[in-house]
């Protein structure tokens, strides 16, 4: 990574602090940074970190899963098949404008309050832009690359897989990232509504008992949450995808 990428976060860290010390900013409302890093450190210490962290990243990941699953099936079937479009699409539109969060109270009544209604939660959140970038990605690829497989005797399942999906997979994993984004974005405003452990039910407690830097805290993990995963997709993209090359500014 390059290092004048980070030179805007270290530039607006030592703004914050600034401000925070001098008191330009109510240092109880907005504490400076190294009072943050200060609390971050303990809940590491005392291990309280880790036991929210995992708990919000099982349900994370399994709510996550279970949309690319669904989304890059259904985004693909819907863009190989007229009928399965005008079918689905309807109920994609429908639902798509919806927040997952007026949902969620349905959620507990029909799952309870344990963690299949978060992680219905986090797939129907995360499910949408997986399924509009894979059904653009197979739409963009050129026919005559079907038609190819057709004249040379594949399968339909054969140009599904090595066709259809292959040839979507920049656009999917654009999808992809986006779903990621969301489903942290989903589960700790799922965890502030119904859960008992969780950054977002850390995040909501310090909150409620005034430990400022500890909500500040739980919002950095998130955020570096995000930007770490956020490199290891593209990571992964570069190395499953060597050649896709994106368009040069």
């Amino acid at each position: 990574m390059k290092l004048r990428k980070l030179s805007s976060p270290i530039i607006v860290l030592a703004l914050w602090e600034l401000t925070s010390r001098m008191g330009w900013i109510d240092p109880l409302l907005v504490p400076p940074p190294s009072l943050i890093f200060v609390e971050l450190w303990r809940l590491i210490i005392n291990g309280d970190l880790f036991v929210a962290l995992a708990a919000s990243l099982e349900r994370v990941i399994a709510g996550f899963l279970i949309a690319v699953v669904f989304g890059v099936t259904i985004g693909a079937l819907m863009a190989r098949s007229q009928w399965i479009e005008d079918a689905v699409d309807p109920l994609v539109e429908l639902l798509r404008p919806v927040s997952p969060l007026a949902i969620f109270p349905l959620a507990i009544l029909w799952f309870g309050i344990g963690e299949a209604s978060k992680i219905f939660i986090v797939a129907l959140a995360c499910v949408f832009p997986v399924i509009l970038n894979t059904y653009s990605g197979v739409r963009s690829i050129d026919a005559s690359l079907f038609r190819a497989s057709q004249s040379l005797g594949a399968s339909e399942t054969e140009i599904f897989r090595k066709v259809a999906l292959r040839g979507s997979l920049p656009q999917m994993f654009t999808g992809i990232r986006l779903a990621w984004g969301i489903a942290l974005i989903v589960i700790i405003a799922a965890e502030m509504i119904g859960a008992v452990r969780g950054i977002g039910y850390m995040v909501l407690e310090a909150q409620q008992t005034l430990r400022v830097e500890r909500v500040f805290a739980g919002v950095f993990v998130i955020g570096l949450l995000g930007f770490v995963t956020d490199l290891g997709f593209r990571a992964m993209q570069r190395n499953m995808l060597p050649w896709y090359q994106p368009a040069k500014r």
